[in-house]
């Protein structure tokens, strides 16, 4: 997920010969809706302050559209971003000649109109998906498409805060691969990195059942629920070192991890729970490593 969201934030540049033909169509419908107004027109009024404003509109737009066929940033269909920018170009060309042409068959002044709007909301979505696609971004680990450890940090704080309130408890599964600084020595860095998006899918199976998913540091993640007593959460956390066991990285290669499980007590900050669980997984580390340890 990470890596396909980090392309659609690549900016790269377009064919040239379909950014002219493009640009070229839109100047020939720019070019007839004018012809048609002009060979229609009996009577000609301008208003150099409102005409001036509808034009500068026009060509404002017109430059983005042009940009837009030269440049792309795959944050949305391009062809809706330019079919967004045509629309609004058209509807502003029409406003312009309505005014100048105030004869003009009424017709055209709704068709404006109604293409202004619809290129307004058509690019107020492509903004909506551009922030809603950012804001993902920040949130998210690069690698593996986890929340990242600032996103993980304040979506716990603030379940510990509501569930203090409620006098229900937040527990917080780390999980510590196994010998990852030799797999890394071993097989090298791309196939780690490939073995952590693999692993961190499979954690991430358990969306359904648990608060957040986050990648935490290097090899380290972190699973947090709310209102689940110490049995479902241990049943909880040897199902998903049973699921990360049995992975196969290739070639039947296959990593184990070492989970540490605390529950909140009650008022208990966020840096005493955080660091109960660590050190309950690095315990289970000590104890023979893929294990779940159940931190005091």
């Amino acid at each position: 997920m990470s890596d396909q969201k980090q392309q659609e934030m690549q900016i790269q540049f377009a064919r040239g010969d379909r950014a002219l033909l493009l640009v070229s169509i839109n100047l020939l419908v720019s070019g007839l809706i004018i012809w048609e107004l002009l060979s229609s027109a009996r009577r000609v009024e301008i208003d150099i302050g409102q005409v001036g404003f509808e034009a500068a509109s026009f060509f404002s737009v017109f430059v983005m559209f042009v940009a837009a066929t030269l440049i792309k940033v795959s944050l949305a269909e391009r062809r809706v971003v330019l079919a967004g920018l045509f629309a609004l170009q058209t509807g502003n060309l029409l406003d312009a000649a309505t005014e100048i042409f105030p004869d003009a068959n009424p017709i055209w002044w709704w068709i404006g109109d109604g293409l202004t709007f619809s290129g307004e909301v058509i690019l107020a979505l492509v903004v909506f998906q551009f922030v809603r696609l950012t804001n993902d971004l920040t949130n998210r680990d690069p690698l593996t498409g986890l929340y990242n450890r600032s996103y993980h940090m304040r979506e716990l704080g603030k379940l510990l805060k509501n569930n203090h309130q409620k006098k229900q408890p937040v527990a917080v599964i780390a999980i510590d691969l196994d010998h990852f600084k030799h797999v890394n020595d071993v097989h090298g860095h791309a196939f780690g990195d490939a073995a952590l998006q693999t692993l961190a899918q499979t954690v991430r199976s358990f969306d359904s059942k648990v608060n957040i998913v986050s990648r935490t540091g290097g090899e380290e993640f972190e699973v947090v629920i709310d209102d689940r007593d110490e049995p479902a959460v241990l049943a909880l956390a040897e199902q998903i070192r049973h699921a990360i066991e049995v992975v196969d990285l290739g070639e039947n290669r296959r990593i184990t991890a070492s989970l540490g499980v605390a529950l909140s007590h009650v008022g208990e900050a966020l840096a005493s729970l955080r660091q109960r669980a660590d050190k309950a997984a690095y315990q289970a580390k000590n104890t023979g490593r893929n294990k779940v340890f159940l931190a005091n």
